[in-house]
């Protein structure tokens, strides 16, 4: 019996020898039995510049003046020869984007008569009728920029308010001309004048 209780335990032992244990870490490979060497991080991106933001631009002012009730404006307004049509090339937009500019800056303005003006070549009525008409294309290139309608008036004197001699060309050349003039300030008449005294208005 001690003879056989011996030999059992020479074959356990040899059994136990005959068993490999392995043992796995995640992530490496297996292949070959050896580790990989680790994976090298990619270098981070480098960071994207911060725009570089310039400075606004600095807002346009007008380059009008006021004397009394007069708003006047540097340059001309030319329109086509009897015609209410803004002649093209003349400038004539340079003007207007300074009276907007005005009206933009001075809100307590609440009305501006344009005055349209001629010189005495014509029938009377007709230099009315064209001037009105004149100073109407200005209210409307406002309205069209964004001017409160309600705050501008167009009236038609024709030739009634000669600045010059109309015996000459150049006189005439003055008297073919539109006028700003501040009719309302704050909801009241400016100076107590009747914002349409004297003229036709001519309206939208």
């Amino acid at each position: 019996m001690r003879k056989t209780s011996w030999m059992l335990s020479l074959v356990g032992i040899a059994a136990l020898g005959a068993c490999t244990v392995t043992t796995h870490t995640s992530g490496e490979a297996q292949a070959g039995g050896q580790t990989p060497p680790p994976a090298t991080a990619e270098p981070a991106p480098a960071p994207t510049p911060a725009p570089t933001t310039e400075p606004a631009p600095a807002p346009k002012k007008s380059n009008a003046t006021v004397k009394g009730d007069s708003v006047s404006i540097p340059g001309n307004i030319v329109f086509d020869t009897k015609k209410a049509t803004l002649k093209e090339g003349a400038g004539s937009e340079v003007v207007l984007d300074q009276l907007k500019l005005f009206l933009d800056e001075n809100p307590q303005v609440t009305k501006l008569r344009i005055e349209g003006h001629t010189d005495n070549v014509g029938q009377p009525g007709d230099n009315e009728k064209l001037s009105g008409e004149r100073a109407l294309t200005i209210k409307k290139w406002l309205v069209d920029k964004g001017v409160a309608k309600e705050r501008l008036i167009a009236v038609g004197f024709g030739e009634k308010k000669p600045v010059a001699d109309n015996s000459k060309e150049e006189g005439r050349a003055q008297n073919r001309r539109t006028e700003f003039k501040i009719a309302e300030l704050k909801g009241k008449a400016y100076l107590g004048m009747d914002p349409t005294a004297g003229a036709k208005v001519f309206d939208m």
